[in-house]
């Protein structure tokens, strides 16, 4: 198993990400009642914390998110920074960014909007609709990242103040209190994981948290001793800020597509999109029937790259027969390109199948690799004009089809 997988594990067991972390409690002794004093005393400090977050009417953060998992001869760290406008209890504009893509959500108090813009891609979604949903209470949390912080000392079994401690921020060095929280039942993690105490960096005139580490140490059996660190670091930390007018006003951007769900585009297929499309001829299936591309255009094509051995392709080529029989009179044209099979294997398997859609043969797989169909199902939608509008690649929902085919023309 790889460090990667490691980390993965960590956050399957939702513990790479968990704010409360959980240790040994504090000696004993004849220092108990002083012990037992200075806890009641930091708990009363961190309760102080959670009213000043639950009374909030609105925030601003901005800071930095960091997990380092480490083994003996390797690590791994996801670096990411985030920003949150919130005004309760349901206008929000975020933004979290890291190497790989930047993510912004919008809330206005009627929808919602999460934006990619690496994919060029958002959804938009009605905020009614998403209360209703069985996962209300990751929509709440998704409204008000800061939210849990009004419940900090749930299933905390005890509280340590530590040492001061100095946090860099935009408006300068705060001198923070530290306090070590472990949570009740602390061994319930699972055998061979150690939670260590979760510590906060605690601003002594805001009451907010600067700083939030967790620690957790894994025994695994491959890569030995596995210790993950997250760390959350506010620069800024503004409390009921006036916003602009527009601070929850979604503006996608004027290249992005607004999607059912979120997928993943190559840049070679992108490439191809909005570029005339490869021409080509093939034999029909049914009747060894010549079919020319460009002799289509007027109509929009929908061309999928299919084999019967491919496993997505068995759940998409029925989703593809279905286009063609709902739009074949609105002006779309159906080919489902088999890719290097013999013709007898075809037609057995859409006898089995029972499927009526127009096949093409691709005996050589050149039209394929025009297409760059080095990975199937893969659907090229060509416009009228005979230029590509879209590519897919993978098994998706009707419904991404249909939003395809109506950016091409297709109702």
């Amino acid at each position: 198993m790889t460090l990667r997988n490691a980390l993965a594990l960590l956050v399957a067991c939702g513990i790479a990400t968990s704010l409360i972390g959980a240790g040994p409690a504090g000696p004993g002794g004849s220092a108990r009642p002083r012990r037992a004093a200075a806890d009641a005393d930091a708990r009363r400090a961190l309760q102080a914390v959670a009213e000043r977050y639950r009374s909030l009417r609105g925030y601003r953060f901005e800071g930095q998110g960091s997990t380092l998992v480490s083994a003996s001869t390797d690590h791994n760290e996801v670096v990411r920074s985030v920003r949150y406008l919130v005004s309760r209890p349901d206008r929000l504009s975020s933004l979290v960014r890291d190497t790989q893509s930047s993510t912004s959500i919008v809330a206005d108090g009627e929808s919602l909007w999460t934006a990619v813009s690496e994919l060029s891609q958002y959804i938009a979604q009605p905020l009614s609709l998403l209360r209703a949903s069985g996962d209300s209470v990751l929509l709440r949390r998704q409204l008000d990242p800061a939210a849990d912080y009004g419940n900090l000392l749930a299933e905390v079994a005890s509280v340590r103040r530590m040492s001061r401690d100095t946090v860099h921020t935009t408006g300068g060095v705060v001198t923070c209190e530290r306090y070590a929280l472990t949570r009740a039942g602390a061994d319930s993690a699972g055998p061979g994981i150690t939670l260590h105490p979760r510590v906060l960096w605690v601003d002594p005139r805001s009451h907010f948290v600067l700083l939030d580490s967790v620690r957790i140490d894994q025994q695994h059996p491959q890569l030995g001793e596995v210790t993950s660190v997250s760390l959350t670091r506010m620069v800024v930390a503004e409390a009921d800020p006036v916003f602009a007018a527009d601070a929850f006003v979604f503006r996608p951007d004027p290249q992005a597509r607004r999607v059912r769900r979120f997928f993943q585009r190559s840049p070679e297929h992108e490439q191809l999109e909005g570029q005339p499309a490869s021409d080509f001829t093939l034999e029909t299936l049914a009747d060894a029937k010549s079919i020319r591309l460009s002799e289509q255009k007027g109509r929009v094509v929908l061309l999928d790259f299919w084999a019967t051995w491919c496993g997505p392709c068995r759940g998409w080529l029925p989703i593809v027969a279905k286009a063609h029989r709902d739009y074949a009179a609105k002006g779309l044209e159906v080919f489902a390109v088999n890719e290097r099979e013999p013709e007898g294997k075809v037609r057995a398997y859409l006898d089995k199948q029972k499927l009526d859609v127009p096949v093409l043969m691709d005996m050589a797989g050149t039209v394929g690799a025009m297409y760059r169909a080095s990975a199937i199902p893969l659907t090229v939608v060509v416009g009228r004009d005979g230029k590509v509008v879209r590519i897919l690649v993978g098994l998706h929902d009707e419904e991404d089809l249909r939003d395809v085919l109506r950016e091409a023309g297709i109702d």
